[in-house]
């Protein structure tokens, strides 16, 4: 369960399979027990994944990992193919093993594209119905090109159905040339989570990166996580909680 006490947010997970179920309660000024459906997806396969996933599930260093997305990077990484079908095979592992069963009211991505076509391809239905898009869950940013977000414009193309009001600049002026430091990436999913926490809907679909779903189930100061929850997504890996 999750217990938020001053803003502490605690995950256990209920049982260890790759589909592993948490939940997580919430209490409002008032005291009062709240509760939300909660489903985070990681993108599947993009163009700089394929070497450096299977480095680092062998265990490389970070650094290696790192080396190798760099050799392979693309701006906005696009998916590859395989990642596309893992897309739209992610609901196949959740109860119920289609979108319908699932209830979405909210489909959240970040702005990056490899995030917003996986959702797309995910949870078609949610994405022509309900679709947001915050700035804040984009990947760890700066250096690598992958982490750089496309104009606006070009995404509300792309996206028509998607609400992009949150992107504040047409450009992406997040972007830089240093890596960005853990503290700011840990403290954005953290502040992801509240958003959600303060919306209407009670079955919210979020479609991130496995950087910063990493970072911030292991890292953040007022997040508690169990060994289950904190172990790094693979690529269209759909984990299903109450919050």
């Amino acid at each position: 369960f999750l217990e938020t006490f001053l803003g502490m947010i605690r995950f256990t997970s209920s049982r260890s399979s790759s589909s592993c179920s948490w939940r997580l309660f919430t209490r409002n000024m008032l005291g009062a027990l709240q509760s939300k459906r909660l489903l985070l997806l990681r993108h599947g396969q993009a163009l700089h994944n394929p070497r450096a996933e299977v480095a680092r599930t062998a265990g490389c260093s970070y650094e290696e990992f790192l080396r190798l997305m760099k050799e392979d990077d693309a701006l906005d990484a696009a998916l590859t193919e395989l990642g596309r079908d893992q897309a739209r095979q992610a609901c196949r592992d959740v109860k119920g093993g289609s979108e319908a069963a699932l209830r979405i009211e909210l489909l959240v991505s970040s702005p990056l594209s490899r995030a917003l076509d996986t959702a797309s391809l995910a949870f078609p239905e949610a994405a022509a119905r309900s679709f947001l898009c915050l700035e804040r869950l984009r990947e760890i940013n700066g250096w690598l090109l992958n982490a750089q977000r496309i104009p606006r414009s070009a995404l509300v193309k792309r996206f028509p159905t998607c609400d992009f009001s949150d992107l504040m600049t047409e450009d992406d002026t997040m972007w830089t040339q240093e890596l960005e430091g853990d503290a700011s990436v840990v403290q954005r999913g953290y502040d992801s989570l509240r958003v959600l926490c303060k919306r209407p809907e009670r079955c919210i679909a979020v479609c991130a990166h496995g950087g910063l779903f990493h970072k911030l189930l292991n890292d953040h100061p007022l997040v508690e996580a169990d060994e289950a929850t904190r172990r790094r997504f693979g690529n269209a890996e759909l984990r299903a909680c109450t919050m």
